[in-house]
């Protein structure tokens, strides 16, 4: 399996400790079954996915997309606030993102891949469109959520005295 290793250090200057600890689970995961074939290796994302569902709600608290109750609610979702076909409704995180402008918009276009290429498509069950993952596929989507991790990252950088 090849996690690009680089990418992994730069997400990290923008993740918690507790989502570091779930990035290191996907290398670990990643040496274990290096001379492995599999049918499917989807779990091989699920730490990733677990670590960027936590780093997205920390990046809408902090960047004030949503508010500390939203926060800490059991039924705040992610999925539901970024998707860009509900983003004219009032709570869309995808709309308001977009709002702030081209990398707004460009931001939040690649925040929702990432969370519909790497979690939605990995964990459910689509009838007709379920399909194995391969190695290769497991990879590609990876590297597209620790992009999205790194670009959000930045973004806050580069806002970090400017509330929304």
């Amino acid at each position: 399996m090849d996690v690009s290793l680089p990418l992994l250090d730069i997400v990290k200057r923008y993740t918690s400790p507790f989502q570091d600890k779930l990035i290191d689970d996907v290398v670990s995961i990643s040496k274990l079954i290096s001379n492995s074939y599999l049918n499917d290796y989807s779990f091989i994302m699920a730490p990733l996915a677990k670590a960027y569902e936590g780093f997205l709600k920390d990046f809408f608290l902090e960047i004030g997309l949503i508010d500390q109750k939203q926060y800490q609610s059991d039924r705040f979702r992610v999925g539901k606030v970024l998707n860009p076909s509900l983003r004219y409704k009032k709570f869309s995180v995808f709309q308001k993102l977009a709002d702030l402008g081209t990398d707004g918009e460009e931001l939040a276009e690649l925040l929702w891949d990432g969370w519909k290429y790497g979690r939605n498509k990995v964990f459910h069950y689509f009838p007709g469109a379920t399909k194995n993952i391969s190695m290769k596929e497991a990879e590609k989507t990876m590297n597209t959520v620790m992009k999205a991790i790194i670009l959000a990252g930045r973004f806050l950088e580069n806002t970090q005295n400017h509330k929304y």
